[in-house]
C-alpha cells in the first residue's frame, strides 16, 4: 500500500464508482485499482438512496480491496444545482457579496443549509460577469461524507460530477480544435458539456437511461429492477424506417421506447446547442463524445449521429493516465471506462491545478477536516508543555538553594536600610507638599492678567461689532456694558472679601465685578466712574474725531466720553484696591480649600450690555447686532464656542438697570434712546479658585 494513495469516488444515481490513485514523480497519476457497483432504482431515490449506497460501497469495498485512506467524491448530478449566472460590471470588492445574493436567489433552499460554491468563468462582451453557481443540500453532503468514512476513508473534498468531467475533458482533450460537444448521459440525468478554446458551458437536463426502464416497466407490467435486468440484455435504440420489427416483444418495446426517449433528449440538446450558439458566442460542434453508463446502448451512436451530422465517438479519460497492469483488470476497465471521467476529473484535482475547481464540503465537515489536520501540532504542542513543565520543575529544584541564600542576605539588608529608607520617605513627602504649593502660585500668577484678556477681548469685540453695523446700515452705533457679574458680586461677602484682598497690599489679582454703568460704549468710558486713559474711548490728546462721527465705543456726538458723562462711581473705585466678584478672584485671604469655579458652564460671567436703539433706521438691527457682538466674541478664542450666548437680562439685572435710568437727566433721555441685552461668557478654561 501506498502512503500517498487516495480513492476517487462517483457516487452517481444508479452506479457507484471508485478508483485507487497514487501521484507519480512526473506530476500524473497511476490507476492501482477500480470497481463498480450497481444500485439500481434505490439508487436515484431521496428516501432509498443512503441505505442502498452504504450497501453498495460496503460491497465494493470488499470486492475491490482499497486500502487508501483518505479520498475525493463527486456528487450526482440530480442532487447538484448548477447554475450559470451573469453579475454586472462593479467593483471587484463587491462581487462576493452579489454571488452571495444571486446564490439566496438562485438555490431553491436555505443558503445554512446548502453547501455551495462557485467559479469565475470570465467576461462576457457586455462586459458581465459570468459565473458558475453550484450547490448542494449539506445533509446530502453529509451522508456521502458518512458512508466514504464507514468504510475508513476520510473525505478531503466534494467535487460535482459536471465540474470533474470539465477536468477531465481538459487533461485529455486539450489540444483539440473547434467545438467538441460531450453528452454524458446517466441514470437519471444527461450532462451536455460545451467545450471551445478557453470556453465551456454546461447544462443539465433531466432525462436519462432511467426513462427508458421506468417507461418500459410501465408498458409491461413488470418491476422496475426486472425491467432494467431485461434492458441491459436487449435494450437498443430502434433506427426507424423501413427496418424490421424484431420478433422478440420485449426487444420491439424496448427499442420504440428508447427512440423516443433519445429523441426527447435530442429536442433537449438542440435546445442547448442554440442556447450555446446565441448566449455564449460559441460554434456549432465539430464532433461529439458520449460518456456515461447509458452510451453503450446499441444504435445509440448511429442515431446520435444521424440526428446531429457529426461525428461520434466514446469519451476516453484514461488518456494521460498511468494504468498499474499487475493490479488493474485491464479488460474490465476497457468495458467501464467510458463512465470513468467523473473518477479522473477527481485524480486531476489531487495532482494539478484544474481549470474548473469547486469543494462543496459542508461548514461543519470543514471544521472537522481543518481539526484533524492541526492534530498532530495540536499533540507536539502538548509534548512541549509537559517538556517545559518538566524543565521548570527540574529548574527550581536546581537554583532554590541558591535563591533561598540570597533571600536570607536580603532580609539582612533590609534591617539594615529600614531606618534611613523612613527618613527619605518623610523628606520627599515633604518636598512634594512643597512643590504642590509652589505649583499652586505659579498657577495664580500666571493667571494674573486673565481678566484684562477677558475685557480686552470683550471690548474689541464691541469696537467691532459698531464696526461692521455701522459700515451695514449707515447709521451711528454705540455699544457697552452696563454690568459685569453682578449676581456673582451681589451674592459675595463684600466686606470679608474686601478685607482679604487689602491684606495683600490692596492688589488683588482678579477681575472683579464691576457695578452698573461701570464701562462706556466700546469699553472707552465708565459712565460713574473715573477717567479712561488714551485710546480706551477718546483719541490721544482728547480731541473728539473729525466731523463729530465718533469712533467705534463712542458713538457720535459723545464728545469722546460716555453720554452719560463723567463722573464718580457710585459703587466704589477701581484701580489698586482690585476688583470684587466672580467668587473673589484675587490672591485673598481666608480658607482657601473652599474653592469655585468661575467662567464654566454652571456658572458664566454675565455681562449686561447696553446699545443704541436702531429700529428706526432698521427694524432688525437690534437683534443683528446681538448677533453679530455674540459672534466676534466667540471668535476671540477666549470663549467657549457653543456655550457662550446671548440672554434675556434677570429680574434683578432689570431692577438695577431701572435704577440707573431714573438718574439720568431728561436731555439724556430725549437725546439717546437705548435698549439692553445679556451675554453669558464661558471661558474655554474656566479657573477653579
Amino acid at each position: 500500500m501506498s502512503s500517498k494513495s487516495f480513492l476517487t469516488i462517483d457516487m452517481g444515481a444508479g452506479t457507484l464508482r471508485a478508483a485507487e490513485f497514487e501521484p507519480t514523480a512526473e506530476g500524473g497519476v497511476r490507476l492501482l485499482r477500480f470497481g463498480v457497483k450497481a444500485m439500481g432504482l434505490e439508487g436515484s431515490s431521496e428516501r432509498a438512496r443512503p441505505k442502498a449506497l452504504e450497501k453498495a460501497a460496503q460491497e465494493l469495498w470488499e470486492e475491490a480491496g482499497f486500502t487508501a485512506k483518505r479520498g475525493l467524491v463527486a456528487a450526482p448530478g440530480f442532487q447538484v444545482l448548477s447554475k450559470p449566472i451573469r453579475l454586472p460590471a462593479i467593483d471587484k470588492t463587491k462581487v462576493a457579496q452579489l454571488i452571495k445574493f444571486e446564490a439566496q436567489q438562485n438555490i431553491p433552499f436555505p443558503l445554512e443549509e446548502a453547501a455551495w460554491d462557485h467559479y469565475t468563468m470570465g467576461v462576457a462582451k457586455s462586459g458581465e460577469v459570468e459565473v458558475l453557481l453550484s450547490a448542494l443540500k449539506s445533509e446530502v453532503a453529509d451522508g456521502m461524507i458518512k458512508v466514504a468514512k464507514a468504510q475508513g476513508v476520510n473525505v478531503e473534498l466534494v467535487d460535482t460530477a459536471q465540474a470533474a468531467l470539465v477536468n477531465a475533458f481538459r487533461y485529455s482533450y486539450d489540444d483539440l480544435e473547434g467545438c467538441s460537444l460531450v453528452l454524458d448521459i446517466g441514470a437519471k440525468t444527461t450532462h451536455a458539456l460545451f467545450f471551445e478554446g478557453e470556453k465551456f458551458f454546461i447544462r443539465t437536463i433531466n432525462i436519462g437511461a432511467n426513462s427508458i426502464t421506468q417507461e418500459f416497466a410501465t408498458e409491461t407490467k413488470i418491476r422496475f429492477s426486472q425491467a432494467e435486468e431485461i434492458k441491459l440484455q436487449k435494450g437498443l435504440v430502434g433506427l426507424g424506417g423501413a427496418y424490421a420489427e424484431s420478433e422478440d416483444p420485449h426487444e420491439a418495446a424496448l427499442s420504440k421506447i428508447a427512440r423516443q426517449v433519445m429523441t426527447r433528449l435530442h429536442v433537449q440538446v438542440n435546445q442547448t446547442l442554440q442556447f450555446w450558439q446565441k448566449q455564449q458566442g460559441g460554434s456549432s460542434p465539430v464532433r461529439v463524445f458520449l460518456h456515461g453508463g447509458a452510451t453503450i446502448m446499441p444504435y445509440l451512436p448511429e442515431f446520435l449521429a444521424e440526428k446531429l451530422s457529426v461525428p461520434i465517438e466514446y469519451f476516453n479519460p484514461f488518456i494521460g493516465v498511468e494504468i498499474d497492469q499487475d493490479t488493474v483488470d485491464v479488460a474490465g476497465l476497457e468495458k467501464a471506462g467510458h463512465a470513468f471521467g467523473q473518477i479522473v476529473g477527481l485524480a486531476i484535482r489531487e495532482v494539478a491545478n484544474c481549470p474548473l475547481e469547486m469543494n462543496l464540503m459542508p461548514g461543519t465537515a470543514r471544521l472537522q477536516q481543518d481539526l484533524d489536520r492541526k492534530k498532530k501540532y495540536f499533540y507536539a504542542a502538548a509534548a512541549c508543555l509537559v517538556a517545559a513543565v518538566w524543565l521548570g520543575v527540574f529548574f527550581n529544584k536546581t537554583v532554590h538553594s541558591a535563591q533561598q541564600q540570597e533571600i536570607d542576605e536580603l532580609a539582612g539588608l533590609i534591617v539594615k536600610y529600614e531606618g534611613p529608607h523612613r527618613k527619605l520617605e518623610r523628606k520627599v513627602g515633604d518636598l512634594k507638599n512643597q512643590k504642590k504649593e509652589a505649583d499652586k502660585f505659579n498657577e495664580w500668577i500666571g493667571e494674573r492678567f486673565l481678566w484684562a484678556d477677558v475685557l480686552q477681548a470683550l471690548r474689541q469685540s464691541m469696537i467691532t461689532t459698531e464696526f461692521k453695523m455701522r459700515s451695514s446700515i449707515g447709521s451711528q452705533v454705540g455699544v457697552w456694558v452696563a454690568a459685569f457679574n453682578q449676581v456673582d458680586a451681589d451674592e459675595m461677602d463684600y466686606e470679608a472679601a474686601y478685607g482679604g484682598m487689602m491684606g495683600m497690599g490692596g492688589r488683588g489679582m482678579g477681575m472683579g465685578m464691576m457695578p452698573y454703568g461701570m464701562m462706556g460704549p466700546g469699553m472707552g468710558m465708565m459712565p460713574y466712574g473715573g477717567m479712561m486713559g488714551p485710546g480706551m474711548g477718546m483719541p490721544a490728546g482728547g480731541a473728539m474725531p473729525a466731523g463729530g462721527a465718533g469712533e467705534p465705543g463712542n458713538p457720535a456726538g459723545g464728545m469722546g466720553m460716555n453720554p452719560y458723562g463723567m463722573g464718580m462711581n457710585p459703587y466704589g473705585m477701581m484701580g489698586g484696591m482690585g476688583m470684587m466678584g466672580m467668587g473673589g478672584m484675587g490672591m485673598m485671604g481666608g480658607d482657601t480649600n473652599n474653592l469655585s469655579v468661575v467662567g464654566s458652564k454652571d456658572r458664566p460671567l454675565k455681562v449686561a450690555c447696553r446699545a443704541i436703539d436702531m429700529r428706526d433706521v432698521d427694524r432688525t438691527a437690534n437683534n443683528r447686532l446681538i448677533t453679530v457682538l455674540v459672534q466676534e466674541v466667540k471668535n476671540s478664542g477666549l470663549f467657549d464656542y457653543n456655550a457662550t450666548k446671548p440672554r434675556e437680562l434677570d429680574e434683578t439685572e432689570k431692577l438695577g438697570m431701572e435704577d440707573i435710568s431714573e438718574d439720568k437727566d431728561d436731555e439724556a433721555k430725549a437725546r439717546l434712546k437705548t435698549y439692553m441685552f445679556g451675554l453669558d461668557l464661558v471661558l474655554r478654561e474656566p479657573i477653579e479658585l
